[in-house]
């Protein structure tokens, strides 16, 4: 298998006594559809953030795709993350006075692609979210649906190996919240990409290929 991501006894801590995350160890290979549930407060996005080289931890080591993410420099870490990782949040963080597409190319343009290939795989990528119509569109006319189709086209955009997703449809409703997941696995699967998300909806939870609970900072599997 083709581990990308390798976590061995991490701890995070604030202080001398409030221990967030204790003696983390996650493998994660290529392809790998992974579910994380816990109660609130329980470091669930801690660690997503960690994951994503967005936070630091206080001891143990993370590695991804081989490299030992403790060592980056904060430039570096930025230069990886976008090329490597793709976010989507409960609260899209779209920019409501851009236009669908030029949300969606943010990530490449931040990575110095080329602007013309850029709006290009932009376009077709729309396209296959189903929202060609919607192009030039300002954000803040969309629907919350395709306001989360943008937002998770424009975590696709720069083909990063992993995509994070943070309860990624906790402002929908329950029929829109169905839809917009399978839509978004359906995607990442058709590219092998790799997922984690963090939920409290055990319906979606369920419906990965690993599942981990993480509680008072330990993370173990559950079936």
């Amino acid at each position: 298998m083709n581990n990308i991501i390798e976590i061995k006894n991490l701890k995070k801590s604030y202080g001398s006594n409030i221990h967030i995350l204790k003696n983390i160890n996650f493998t994660v290979n290529k392809g790998d559809f992974i579910s994380i549930i816990g109660p609130s407060g329980s470091g669930k996005t801690t660690l997503l953030n960690i994951i994503g080289i967005l936070d630091t931890f206080n001891a143990g080591q993370y590695f991804f795709n081989k490299v030992d993410t403790k060592i980056l420099q904060e430039n570096e870490k930025n230069i990886f993350r976008n090329k490597n990782i793709g976010f989507i949040h409960q609260f899209h963080y779209l920019i409501p006075e851009l236009s669908t597409i030029e949300n969606v190319i943010l990530p490449m343009l931040i990575g110095n692609y080329d602007y013309n290939k850029s709006v290009k795989k932009a376009e077709e990528l729309l396209n296959e979210f189903n929202l060609s119509d919607r192009i030039n569109s300002k954000t803040k006319l969309l629907s919350g649906g395709e306001q989360q189709r943008v937002s998770i086209a424009r975590a696709m955009i720069n083909s990063p190996d992993l995509i994070i997703a943070d309860e990624m449809t906790g402002n929908l409703d329950e029929e829109s919240s169905d839809n917009i997941f399978d839509f978004f696995i359906e995607k990442a699967n058709i590219k092998n990409q790799t997922i984690i998300f963090v939920t409290h909806n055990i319906k979606l939870a369920g419906k990965a290929k690993l599942k981990y609970k993480l509680e008072n900072g330990i993370l173990e599997k559950y079936n």
